[in-house]
């Protein structure tokens, strides 16, 4: 008997999750087999503030909130759990969806798509996440990774209704994911410059700003830290118009640690009011007239249950 069985279990799941169809049998059938006892909410295909305005009523004290979908609908469910705020409720991460970033960073392999082994190993921990405010307002809180630009547009793709009914019906996986978003990129790239910026009094050309918090970005580029148990967190430029120039940047990013400035807050700014694609842990969407973007560690933690440690 895991400590966890004495609260209210609550599972957060997506029908149109590029691996719902799994989650019924490796979910739902081992949890009943297990004896757990257990509630499911369900992230639609909606608006970010949609899900957190149904969802985030129905979290009670000390809830334990389970995601079994990709890393959208997780991060849908971070909000609806931020925007509770509810004491003692802990949020844990399984693997049902394209990049599963949020469970891989959490999780050991036994435990990815598990509920009952991730039940009975994990503990709980406090992640510091990023948030990013446009034009002074605030747009979303990160978990792992924040980026503007070409980054966002290639997550982008996979909300494109042709592709999300591919992958709903058996076209998801980390192989084919990659290899949809390198034809992306052949086509892409060199339309895909952001409006000219300013970062510290200098003006920069480039297709990407990326903010890490975790120890990886899109399960593509390794940072090796878990900068969301520290104070600060990874901010970089990127131009991926060319590929020949980027070779040392993806080298880096897939066999060791790619580098930039750690920092505790970053401001951006635009002269020019500019519409924006943004990503925060692989949840698309646009802000529209910025002219300045700021990313800062939230002042609260999130509690979240992991089986990885800290370090």
């Amino acid at each position: 008997m895991g400590p966890l069985r004495n609260r209210r279990l609550v599972i957060s799941h997506n029908p149109h999750s590029s691996r719902a169809s799994e989650v019924q049998e490796q979910v739902f059938d081992r949890l009943d087999a297990a004896g757990y006892a257990y509630e499911t909410i369900e992230v639609r295909q909606a608006h970010l503030n949609d899900n957190v305005a149904r969802l985030a009523p129905l979290i009670k004290p000390g809830d334990i909130i389970l995601s079994a979908a990709g890393d959208g609908s997780a991060h849908a469910t971070a909000h609806a759990v931020m925007a509770a705020n509810q004491p003692d409720v802990e949020l844990g991460f399984l693997a049902y969806g394209n990049f599963n970033d949020l469970p891989n960073t959490f999780n050991t392999k036994a435990t990815l798509r598990d509920p009952v082994a991730f039940l009975e190993a994990a503990k709980s921990q406090a992640v510091w996440p990023i948030d990013v405010y446009v034009n002074d307002e605030k747009q979303r809180s990160a978990l792992l990774y924040a980026t503007i630009g070409w980054t966002a547009s290639a997550a982008g793709l996979f909300d494109a209704p042709h592709v999300r009914r591919s992958i709903t019906h058996g076209g998801a996986g980390i192989v084919r994911s990659l290899c949809r978003t390198g034809l992306y990129y052949l086509r892409s790239r060199r339309g895909s410059q952001l409006p000219a910026f300013l970062y510290n009094d200098k003006q920069y050309v480039a297709t990407d700003l990326l903010f890490a918090n975790g120890p990886t970005l899109a399960r593509l580029f390794k940072t090796g830290v878990r900068y969301y148990s520290q104070s600060s967190f990874l901010f970089r430029t990127l131009d991926v118009r060319k590929l020949v120039p980027n070779i040392p940047f993806l080298m880096s990013g897939l066999l060791g640690r790619i580098t930039g400035e750690e920092v505790s807050a970053v401001l951006v700014t635009f002269p020019d009011p500019s519409r924006l694609q943004t990503q925060c842990d692989g949840e698309v969407f646009f802000v529209e007239h910025a002219t300045k973007v700021e990313v800062r560690k939230s002042e609260q933690p999130l509690m979240v249950l992991g089986v990885r440690p800290l370090t």
